[in-house]
């Protein structure tokens, strides 16, 4: 995404350090230590990332800005990163204990969201744990981000869950959390 290249210097210093590591930290406490994680939309890496590695977990980052992806592998050199978009990654190639995307799924269109959750169904370990975040409502909006453009797109919880089931993932929980970003949690099923 173009768009985060643009602001870049602004997302490093203003990006939260604590939002998601509460769902992350939950999601990753039945993960045996090495276990692979695969996180989409990673930006620089910090914080999610960050807590993953630091954590003794394999991570493979992905995100499309070639500004974000390339600050994640100077900061985390030994992680896996790929600049490339998410519906068409090849780590999907890979069998992964969990899935990470957060803030990032309601940048793409609809096939697309449609295409990475059946990836990512595919490239689940059993018992694997996709995370991501969204909007509850189906939508399309459009707002600034330090004066940039962006558009924010979700298929509402309804949909979310039935492509979810569809790719083989039960919907484990759904809710807000503390900074109001509308989180789901999914598994694969036996």
């Amino acid at each position: 995404m173009r768009e985060y290249d643009a602001i870049f210097d602004w997302y490093v210093t203003e990006r939260s350090s604590v939002i998601g590591l509460p769902e992350v930290a939950d999601l990753t406490r039945s993960l045996p230590r090495g276990a692979r994680v695969l996180d989409l939309g990673r930006g620089t890496g910090v914080p999610i990332a960050q807590f993953l590695i630091d954590a003794g977990f394999e991570v493979f980052g992905i995100d499309s800005s070639s500004k974000m992806i390339a600050s994640f592998q100077q900061q985390f050199p030994r992680a896996h990163a790929a600049c490339e978009r998410m519906e068409q990654s090849e780590f999907f190639s890979c069998a992964f204990d969990a899935v990470v995307s957060w803030g990032v799924m309601f940048h793409l269109d609809c096939a697309a969201q449609e295409k990475v959750i059946a990836r990512t169904a595919a490239s689940l370990n059993e018992n694997g744990r996709f995370l991501f975040t969204s909007g509850e409502e189906e939508g399309t909006v459009e707002g600034l981000m330090n004066g940039t453009k962006f558009r924010y797109i979700s298929l509402g919880a309804d949909t979310y869950e039935k492509l979810l089931n569809e790719s083989g993932l039960e919907l484990l929980d759904r809710r807000h959390d503390k900074a109001d970003n509308y989180v789901y949690l999914a598994e694969k099923r036996n």
